[in-house]
């Protein structure tokens, strides 16, 4: 997980409190006014908080136990919210989501956001400029996805542009010292950010995918070892092929044949590592892949690594 030595510099300690009210108060000095409200039977309340602030992009961790959350409207900002440890379940308009792990969500300006985090829970936001995320992208239109995976290939390069200061005390304290260095850094973390989770054309409020796009992805769970197209998808969920994917595009970011794919190389994965003694040739084709040599090579794309060699066929490593 990203950010972890964010919160051991004391340079970057915002606050350690125990009140609700102040800790609400000093949370909104950074980020915007907002509820706070303790959950479970015990009332006592323990937060601290550590924050980075760059011209355009906040980075901060939050710690305060199980607590409730609620924002009226996010003003100005595109809010990403992951979780170091423990999980959260957050609320955008109708739609409930829970995170953990790898897992993020990202409300943008205009969402109410409602929210409870787990007694162990230490989130990591960061809170992107509007403004600057639109100029980074040259779209006026640019807004981000709700939902990301921090593990995806199109959030590759972002995450390690991201780690790269925030794992890093050094690197830390010359983006506060050096507006320079500081400009062209949020330039390259903004382009990197749009480019794995970056929407066009689009307004955030009420983005959550259809019932098209749901259906679709229930069918290809179904079907995912079965040899189906576009044409297949499409007619099982009931839409024209070109609004199914414009569709899939919009809310996912994605072909539905990509999806397709990239949850077959995940299946493929799994039970690649729960029996060693299968062989990849014999879980390729049970995943739906016909040519050996596009599922070798897809599989290092998404994962970073060859499939292990079972077959004699696929190569496991580079030699």
């Amino acid at each position: 997980m990203i950010g972890k030595q964010l919160s051991k510099v004391p340079d970057y300690q915002l606050f350690v409190s125990d009140d609700v009210e102040d800790m609400r108060d000093r949370i909104s000095a950074v980020m915007q006014p907002h509820d706070l409200r303790p959950l479970g039977l015990s009332r006592s309340v323990s937060c601290s908080m550590s924050y980075l602030q760059l011209a355009n992009i906040g980075v901060g961790t939050i710690s305060f136990g199980r607590m409730a959350v609620h924002l009226d409207r996010i003003d100005g900002y595109h809010l990403l919210i992951l979780c170091q440890s423990g999980q959260a379940e957050i609320r955008i308009g109708q739609e409930t989501l829970v995170i953990g792990g790898s897992k993020g969500v990202c409300i943008g300006p205009g969402e109410a956001f409602s929210a409870e985090f787990s007694h162990d829970c230490v989130q990591l936001i960061f809170r992107i400029d509007d403004l600057a995320l639109r100029r980074a992208s040259g779209r006026s239109d640019a807004t981000l996805r709700n939902v990301f995976d921090l593990g995806s290939a199109e959030l590759r390069s972002w995450v390690k542009c991201a780690d790269m200061v925030l794992d890093d005390r050094a690197m830390m304290a010359l983006m506060q010292s050096d507006r320079n260095l500081s400009a062209s850094y949020e330039q390259v973390f903004l382009t990197a950010l749009f480019s794995g989770l970056g929407v066009i054309g689009e307004p955030k409020c009420g983005t959550f995918a259809p019932a098209a796009v749901k259906r679709a992805e229930a069918y290809i769970e179904e079907n995912i070892r079965n040899e189906i197209a576009l044409g297949d998808i499409a007619s099982a969920v009931g839409v024209p092929v070109r609004t199914l994917l414009d569709s899939f595009q919009r809310f996912r970011g994605i072909s539905p044949m990509r999806y397709l794919r990239d949850r077959r190389l995940d299946e493929a994965r799994d039970r690649l590592r729960c029996d060693p003694n299968l062989r990849v040739t014999q879980v390729a084709l049970e995943s739906g892949f016909t040519h050996l040599g596009r599922f070798s090579q897809a599989y290092r794309l998404r994962f970073g690594e060859r499939p292990s060699l079972r077959s004699g066929t696929i190569a496991r490593r580079n030699s």
